[in-house]
């Protein structure tokens, strides 16, 4: 049985920031000396979804409310959820629009889980 310890805020804190600025979850473990897992559960818990620019009046022809659940090694996609309804898609984007993780995005369908980024 492992030892249940209590981090503070602080900690879960520094976690986020050091996260967000895009450390790795090693480089955080040393920095911290929190567990590299619980490093990972702590900004999954504790992270917020980032409000990213949204068009001033988006069409309402098909177009969803989605946020970025992931990076793929393609550099042209990433996965996408739906807030509204379960499941996930593949979205194409710009290979320098590289937007942070649970960041909202509105997409309109190409294909069946296809979408772009409106």
């Amino acid at each position: 049985m492992g030892v249940n310890k209590k981090w503070t805020k602080s900690d879960r804190d520094r976690v986020v920031s050091l996260r967000e600025s895009g450390t790795s979850w090693l480089r955080i473990n040393r920095i911290t000396g929190i567990p590299r897992s619980t490093c990972i559960s702590i900004f999954q818990r504790e992270s917020k979804v980032i409000e990213g620019p949204e068009p001033a009046e988006p069409p309402k022809d098909g177009i969803e409310e989605a946020f970025v659940l992931k990076h793929v090694p393609n550099p042209r996609l990433m996965i996408i959820a739906f807030p509204a309804r379960e499941g996930f898609a593949r979205c194409v984007k710009r290979a320098e629009e590289n937007r942070p993780i649970k960041s909202k995005l509105f997409v309109k369908r190409v294909e069946d889980d296809l979408y772009r980024i409106v």
